[in-house]
């Protein structure tokens, strides 16, 4: 390859130097059009002259420039990003800290006029009323003065203060009204709650302000406690109506921030709750808990079709919404009554999936990671229940049974999901039943009888191991990982390992049950391994499979059934092993012999006799 010239080597860089100055160029204009943009609507900028014009006409040896450059890829599609920075203005910050400091003033007042017994209660709520009031009317105020000003933004701070002020100075005031003094009854405290509540979030929405909605709930949620003084279920009930209150608003705006401050104060106080309720009996607590979960389940999944931007979000507030039933279940109710409220839990979870799923109207609405959350969270519901509504000596054939429903789901649906959850569930419960039913001292020592639990319990393991990787190879999501499936098949062995030990044990005593158990268990591993070994003839995997299962069937029959069994029992294990071995092996033999074709002239004898025939 020859090496380029002076002149063309020259060329080239002038070629490079002029791209680089054209991309100069237009990032100059970018950033000159974004400068312009920012400035003041009273002194717009001047437009910037081309690059092009500046250069002389004259210049000797100059490339012409294009009349329109094209964009730098990727610079006119993606706008740039503003990074948010937290705003310390003095104004913002002394606004912000004296409504804070406001309304904790507001909060000790009552309380303590409460303790020193000061008027009388009627007037300690009407001036609580009057003083919210009169902050609502200030904020109001400032904020039409504020309009058109250049003060405006610090003017619109301190309404955003004061209106947070006074609107939760009043809703505290309805708390106090209801829990502490009883002047009105709790529906109807509630409900006042709930009006004063959409009146800040409507005011919130009408001047478009995020900070004055979030003021409004975080207050009100933050010092309704120390109005209540008590975890109840009347506390739980009024920061639920906070959350109703602000899912409109939330959904309307996108802001996921007011999601997140109207949700998480309703999870912690009703956990709380679950706790305080095993010493202090409240009836009503179990009903303010579910309405809870209820709530902040159906907001989740609303917010999350709304506002797709929100998905996180949403995803986290359907995480932390059933939680406290969970909790509250097993802490609060009995037996009956608790499984009746993770059922409920598992029943709403499993119908928004199914919608979300299902429905032709609902299948684009919510995302694909959303859904997936509503079905994992329906799984971990449906757990819950199982083991609080069974026995610990039940767990394992439910969980089994449970994961065998979601292993045909899977297979039907071709569900990765429902896949993976099945593969949890039994997982868990093999390992419960490892404890439990189908112990392992069962197979290595007699004297311990399984019992019909025991003989189901195996059955529904080996079922297990043979559907879970039906389904998964249908949905071409398994991996090919040779300990995965080693592992489903020891599983698959011992299941139908434990089954075998079961039923001989109902049907004989302790000792002639081991023992013709121990002899079926290890013909039937024989008998295993040499259909997977005819079947592997052209199959790699399980010609590998039977190979391995006759090392291991010959191992248990040396290892442990030589030193287990005696008299009879060894000669029939032995005996019958080694005949069918024998029989396997010709025949596997003559399958894997080629087929020679037959003989020129025997062809030619057929053929003749053949047309003779005819």
């Amino acid at each position: 390859m020859s090496q380029p010239s002076p002149g063309e080597t020259l060329q080239l860089v002038a070629g490079e130097l002029n791209a680089i100055g054209q991309r100069l160029t237009y990032l100059g204009s970018m950033v000159q059009a974004q400068a312009a943009a920012q400035a003041a609507p009273q002194t717009p900028a001047p437009q910037a002259a081309p690059a092009t014009q500046q250069v002389p006409a004259t210049a000797p040896q100059q490339v012409p420039m294009p009349p329109q450059v094209p964009p730098y890829p990727g610079l006119a599609q993606q706008p740039p990003r503003q990074r948010r920075q937290l705003n310390l203005e003095p104004s913002r910050v002394l606004a912000w800290v004296g409504a804070g400091v406001t309304l904790l003033g507001v909060v000790f007042l009552l309380v303590l006029a409460v303790q020193q017994d000061w008027l009388g209660p009627g007037a300690r709520i009407a001036g609580g009323a009057v003083l919210a009031g009169l902050l609502v009317a200030a904020a109001w105020w400032m904020h039409r003065r504020s309009k058109g000003e250049e003060t405006g933004d610090a003017g619109r701070i301190a309404a955003f203060a004061l209106a947070t002020t006074g609107f939760a100075a009043l809703f505290l005031d309805v708390v106090a009204a209801t829990a502490l003094y009883g002047f009105v009854s709790v529906p109807i405290g509630l409900g006042a709650g709930l009006l004063v509540s959409i009146a800040g979030l409507a005011l919130a929405d009408r001047w478009q302000a995020r900070p004055l909605a979030l003021g409004v709930v975080l207050s009100s949620a933050i010092c309704a406690p120390m109005i209540t003084q008590l975890p109840n279920s009347l506390l739980v009930g009024f920061l639920v109506l906070l959350q109703v209150a602000a899912a409109p608003v939330q959904v309307r705006r996108g802001w996921p921030s007011l999601a997140l401050a109207a949700g998480i104060p309703v999870v912690l106080a009703a956990l709380i709750a679950a706790v305080w309720g095993m010493a202090f009996h409240d009836p009503i607590l179990v009903v303010a808990i579910s309405a809870a979960v209820l709530l902040g389940v159906v907001i989740a999944a609303i917010t999350a079709g709304a506002r797709p931007d929100a998905d996180r979000t949403s995803i986290g507030l359907l995480i932390a919404a059933p939680t406290p039933a969970f909790l509250a279940g097993p802490l609060l109710l009995e037996r009956p009554a608790a499984g009746l409220l993770g059922g409920g839990t598992t029943v709403l979870l499993l119908a928004i999936w199914a919608v979300a799923r299902f429905a032709p109207a609902f299948r684009n609405w919510l995302s694909h990671r959303f859904t997936a959350a509503v079905g994992a969270m329906a799984a971990v519901a449906a757990v819950q229940t199982t083991l609080t509504v069974l026995d610990s000596s039940s767990w394992a054939t439910a969980l089994l049974c449970e994961a065998l429903l979601l292993s045909v789901g899977a297979f039907v649906l071709r569900s990765a999901g429902a896949l993976l959850g099945a593969a949890c569930y039994a997982t868990f419960g093999f390992l419960l039943a490892l404890f439990n039913e189908v112990p392992l001292t069962a197979l290595l020592w007699h004297g311990y009888a399984p019992g019909v639990e025991g003989l189901l319990c195996g059955l529904l393991i080996a079922a297990a191991a043979i559907v879970l990787p039906a389904s998964a190879v249908r949905i071409e999501k398994f991996p090919k990982s040779p300990p995965l499936w080693s592992a489903t098949g020891l599983a698959l062995l011992y299941g139908t390992a434990s089954a075998t030990m079961a039923a001989c044990l109902l049907v004989a005593d302790a000792r002639n049950g081991f023992l013709t158990a121990h002899i079926l268990i290890t013909l039937s591993w024989v008998i295993a391994a040499i259909v997977l070994l005819l079947r592997g003839v052209q199959v790699k995997h399980l010609r590998i499979a039977g190979l391995v299962l006759i090392a291991a069937s010959l191992a248990k029959l040396l290892l442990f059934d030589l030193a287990t069994l005696d008299g009879v029992a060894r000669v029939i294990a032995f005996l019958c092993a080694g005949l069918i071995l024998l029989a396997a092996g010709s025949r596997y033999a003559r399958l894997l012999k080629p087929q020679q074709p037959p003989a020129d002239g025997a062809r030619k004898f057929n053929g003749n006799q053949t047309s003779d025939f005819h």
